[in-house]
């Protein structure tokens, strides 16, 4: 359940999604561990940034988010992974 918690985040945010920990814990993903697989994530090298969003009511809370240069790399890490595939088909 894991590894796909971290494909399904790593998806998110590659598309240039920005996601909190209780929207982790919804539809698609359903990780009651968000802020832990975000760790896990970052862990392995993911380039992960977060900001403070202050919500109308006063509160606080994280959003977190793939940097640009981090959404191209991950691009040209797939086109790769395909051309590989391709070549060894």
């Amino acid at each position: 359940m894991r590894e796909s918690q971290h494909k399904m985040i790593i998806d998110a945010l590659s598309t240039g999604q920005r996601v909190t920990v209780r929207q982790l814990a919804t539809k698609p993903i359903y990780s009651m561990y968000g802020g832990k697989r975000l760790s896990e994530l970052k862990e392995r090298g993911y380039d992960i940034r977060d900001h403070w969003v202050e919500a109308e009511n006063g509160k606080r809370y994280k959003e977190y988010f793939f940097p640009k240069s981090e959404i191209n790399r991950l691009k040209k890490g797939k086109k790769k992974w395909v051309l590989m595939n391709i070549v060894e088909w």
